[in-house]
């Protein structure tokens, strides 16, 4: 049975009034251990040991474009999320397991009421969206569908919903390299060794190295920086939308792999700490 890839949105509505932090991956990130352990304590316990990292990501916590006028508002002063209750917001929820996909789906379905907590909130779950085209962050496919894929565009339009950031080697001195403006390569690395665990192909190296003598980044539409948090320390990352463009299509097999990756990172997310929140992005 191939691997199915589900990008899940999950409907909130605030059980009471309070205050989050201004970036609520972490939160998020617990509140998924809470309902994958509810069903299976052991596997729960696997990942958490494991970390594993290719089985989900997650979203930061959204608000609808009322949030303010419905009660929600950011605090200049400590950056923390007000909510108040009955706000809604939504969670998206990358699945790329089909046995943490039962779970969580089993959790939901066994659930009188299903809730999820954030910090000292309560979330009432009111609906998930699962079905492709209700919503334009949800999407569903197969490892197998994806490696059918045979399109080659000649550019893509990518919108970075969440801070993204990408580890890329070490300074002289060893101090970790980290960059905020995703270029092609940069980008499409961490998805071609993930790729390549996952199906046990092997790209290697040589096509990253063709993306980046190939691909550009054509236009930008607008990109800003955002900070978030992460135990307790600051960090920063980027987001918004920007093209890649192909300058040479010769090579379509490499072309190809390149539209398959992007479109596997609707899943995935792209960059680090993506079970955090961060790298959420899909092609327009």
């Amino acid at each position: 049975m191939t691997q199915s890839l589900h990008a899940l949105v999950i409907q909130l509505i605030a059980q009471e009034a309070g205050a989050l932090p201004g970036t609520v991956g972490e939160l998020a990130h617990a509140a998924f251990y809470a309902a994958v352990q509810a069903v299976d304590p052991v596997l729960s316990q696997q990942m958490h040991d494991a970390q594993n990292r290719s089985a989900f990501s997650l979203s930061p916590l959204y608000f609808s474009e009322r949030a303010e006028r419905d009660g929600y508002w950011q605090s200049p002063q400590d950056g923390r999320i007000h909510v108040s209750q009955g706000q809604e917001g939504w969670l998206r929820l990358g699945l790329l397991n089909d046995r943490l996909f039962a779970l969580f789906m089993q959790h939901l379905l066994t659930s009188s009421r299903p809730t999820i907590r954030l910090g000292d909130l309560h979330f009432a779950i009111s609906q998930v969206f699962g079905a492709p085209g209700s919503h334009p962050w949800v999407g569903y496919t197969t490892v197998d569908e994806l490696r059918a894929q045979a399109d080659t565009p000649d550019r893509w339009v990518l919108q970075f919903e969440s801070p993204t950031a990408i580890r890329w080697g070490e300074a002289d001195n060893g101090a970790r390299r980290v960059e905020i403006f995703p270029q092609p390569r940069m980008a499409v690395a961490g998805l071609r060794t993930r790729w390549d665990r996952m199906t046990g192909e092997s790209w290697g190296r040589a096509f990253e190295e063709w993306v980046e003598r190939n691909v550009v980044v054509g236009r930008i539409w607008r990109w800003e920086t955002q900070p978030f948090a992460f135990q307790k320390q600051r960090y920063v990352g980027g987001l918004g939308k920007l093209e890649y463009r192909l300058l040479d299509s010769r090579d379509t097999g490499n072309v190809a792999h390149l539209n398959r990756l992007l479109r596997f990172a609707f899943y995935t997310g792209i960059g680090y700490k993506t079970t955090h929140g961060l790298g959420q992005v899909r092609v327009l």
